[in-house]
């Protein structure tokens, strides 16, 4: 018989099960929202996400459907940090309209495309319809008329969503622009003598938001005053 003291035990890696245990969807989406910001919408994958919290895809499955209930929820969430409290209600309801469009666009700029997947889908979450409501509430209140609040809030939602998108594409290739402009400039002036003439103007760097935004507002403006 040997005299040796006994071993101390072998270390065991940690297993994950408790971490497993703590999953939840809004883990899930914080863990979504990372990725997002980090290498785009569409890094975002059942896969991706699991890998982010060091699991396995099958476990998302349990706070998920699937991707698209996943881009759902992310957006939901993006969506939640617009604060409509930071726009004064007293303002005359065409600013108003303003300053939501902008908000709205502030907080999509600040998570890379996420906007895209505004394109695709009408968001129906918590938040999304939280803000809808507090939007039709206020022009309601200034007394809009009920046309030009249902149809002019959709319209608004598409322009800002789609040119939100058009902004992270030109983030991300800065240069694509003054290719644009070049390529317009070098087209066959006899075949194609307006864009020619009009490539400068059509690859501005105006703010273009700006100018939709003030064509949809006074848009807005002269239906509501039609009645």
């Amino acid at each position: 018989m040997s005299d040796l003291p006994v071993p101390p035990a072998r270390p065991r890696p940690q297993r994950q099960s408790g971490r497993r245990r703590s999953l939840d969807r809004t883990a899930v989406v914080d863990a979504a929202l990372r990725v997002l910001d980090a290498e785009g919408l569409d890094a975002v994958t059942i896969r991706r996400v699991a890998h982010e919290l060091g699991t396995s895809g099958t476990a998302l499955y349990t706070y998920v459907r699937d991707k698209d209930e996943l881009v759902d929820l992310l957006l939901d969430r993006v969506i939640g940090e617009i604060d409509m409290s930071s726009i004064p209600a007293d303002l005359p309801w065409p600013e108003q309209v303003r300053a939501i469009a902008r908000e709205m666009r502030r907080v999509f700029a600040s998570h890379r495309d996420i906007a895209q997947a505004t394109l695709a889908r009408v968001p129906q979450g918590e938040n999304a319809l939280t803000m809808m409501d507090a939007a039709l509430g206020r022009l309601r209140a200034a007394g809009v008329p009920e046309e030009v609040i249902a149809l002019g809030v959709d319209l608004l939602a598409l322009y800002v969503g789609a040119v939100s998108y058009e902004e992270t594409l030109m983030e991300f290739g800065p240069g694509f622009v003054g290719e644009l402009r070049s390529y317009f400039e070098r087209l066959p002036r006899d075949r194609f003598s307006n864009i020619v003439a009009l490539a400068e103007a059509l690859t501005s760097t105006a703010d273009r938001f700006e100018f939709g935004l003030d064509v949809i507002v006074r848009g807005l403006v002269a239906r509501a005053a039609e009645g």
